[in-house]
């Protein structure tokens, strides 16, 4: 018997009403530790007991293997299909990798029901080919993010959204963990350009690969979070490799992950994570979804991102609730809640394209960053974290003796031409030594962070 939360059940009504309306596609959107498999796995259920053939497709190794056992826990009888094998052609219900089933598409039953995990991925050219291939068949799109990185909305796939509940509200109820963010600094992306709507992966993995970025993560770990599990996420392979090896050097246990290694290397790594034998696992791209270790106490941001959905399945892999786990710590070094906002912000999500701004906000909820302990939050008069009070500066009135003059907008203009000259974050830094400023780093951050969140535009 399959015990659901009051959402997960109001969610898989909607759903079942949509399709009872003849609507072919329907999006759920829910936040990551919301329990997506499992409230689907109901519909899968049902399905199958109707006799309808399903398909539950994904696009990497550890989905499958987590939606398979999710089955098996459910009892659900079900075949797998992934690179080299069939287990059961004849299964009512096939839990499939995208890349293999593209293949077979004739070889099986066709589907009266076809899942998509993470459907924010759907446009690419095997999973339009499949959404094509069989148009009689219901769609179901699993999602925490309903976006994709070019603005086009789901809606071009998808007839209607169910939404479950909010990030916050599962906060609230106990579901997820509660949360401490700190962003330390913020990285000098000033030579990094843009490829298909984020960052050019090889110029920011060469922009972050520096010592001393590691080198402030492994300090802000050991100060905010020692002894905790953490997942690093990095800008490169070679990036992660060396993260590992900074953390190891250290005397911090750590190992590295990525896609090219064999599935018992990365079993193995991730078993002994798990067990905390390893304390710090670094990934390139790996973890950002489907990575289910709710033992995660701490989440280190070291892969700069434009993408709203990547930077909330980032952080979001440290938010699932554990035994003897208190609150998730992030390390924001990429300042990307900055740009994004924090995890339970208040979003809008919608099936339309967005619409493209000519100047991108850094967020749409603000954030401050406390200037002492570097803690992220809302604005308020004090830090929450350290009590630090935030200093407002009254405008002052200077009155003097003399001529009332214009002032020359050249003065101005000047004073901005001279900041725009400063071309990297210490340039900026050492401006506001320069100009007197109380807290020089603290303002050259700030003018940073609104600087990339322009070119992101």
């Amino acid at each position: 018997m399959i015990q659901l939360r009051e959402y997960q059940a109001r969610v898989i009504e909607e759903s079942r009403a949509a399709y009872a309306q003849r609507l072919r596609a329907v999006l759920l959107c829910m936040p990551t530790g919301a329990g997506k498999t499992m409230t689907a796995s109901t519909i899968v259920h049902g399905a199958s007991a109707k006799g309808n053939v399903t398909w539950w497709l994904v696009h990497r190794r550890e989905l499958l293997s987590q939606a398979s056992q999710t089955f098996h826990s459910l009892n659900i009888p079900h075949g797998t299909v992934q690179a080299g094998h069939v287990s059961n052609p004849y299964a009512r219900v096939q839990v499939a990798s995208v890349q293999t089933i593209i293949r077979r598409l004739d070889e099986l039953p066709a589907p009266d029901l076809i899942v998509f995990d993470e459907a924010h991925h759907i446009g690419s050219a095997s999973w339009q080919a499949i959404f094509e291939h069989f148009p009689h068949a219901r769609v179901l799109g699993l999602t925490a993010t309903p976006w994709r990185l070019d603005g086009v909305g789901l809606g071009n796939w998808f007839e209607h959204m169910v939404l479950g509940p909010t990030t916050g509200e599962l906060i609230e109820q106990g579901s997820l963990s509660r949360y401490r963010l700190f962003a330390p600094a913020m990285p000098d992306l000033s030579g990094v350009g843009t490829v298909a709507g984020d960052f050019h992966r090889s110029a920011l993995s060469a922009a972050m690969d520096k010592p001393q970025i590691v080198g402030d993560a492994i300090g802000h770990y050991k100060r905010l979070c020692a002894g905790k599990r953490a997942v690093a996420f990095a800008a490169g392979v070679e990036n992660s490799k060396h993260i590992a090896a900074q953390f190891i050097a250290a005397g911090i246990p750590a190992e590295h992950v990525d896609g090219s290694m064999s599935v018992a290397e990365r079993d193995g790594a991730v078993e002994r994570f798990r067990s905390g034998q390893t304390l710090i696992l670094s990934n390139a791209d790996l973890f950002g979804e489907g990575f289910d270790v709710p033992a995660i106490e701490a989440a280190i941001l070291l892969r700069p991102t434009k993408s709203l959905s990547l930077h909330l399945q980032q952080v979001g892999r440290a938010l699932r609730p554990a035994e003897g786990k208190s609150e998730a710590i992030i390390l924001d070094h990429a300042g990307n809640s900055l740009l994004h906002g924090l995890p339970d912000d208040a979003r809008e999500w919608d099936l339309a394209d967005r619409e493209k701004k000519k100047r991108a906000a850094p967020s749409e909820v603000p954030v401050r960053t406390c200037e002492e302990c570097y803690f992220v939050y809302r604005p308020a008069p004090k830090c929450p974290q350290c009590g630090h009070a935030v200093e407002v500066k009254a405008r002052e009135i200077e009155v003097v003796d003399g001529v009332l003059e214009e002032v020359k907008k050249a003065e101005p203009r000047a004073k901005f031409r001279e900041q725009g000259k400063a071309n990297s974050l210490d340039a900026l830094i050492e401006l506001g030594r320069q100009r007197g400023y109380k807290n020089p780093t603290f303002w050259a951050r700030k003018v940073w962070a609104s600087r990339q969140g322009r070119r992101a535009a």
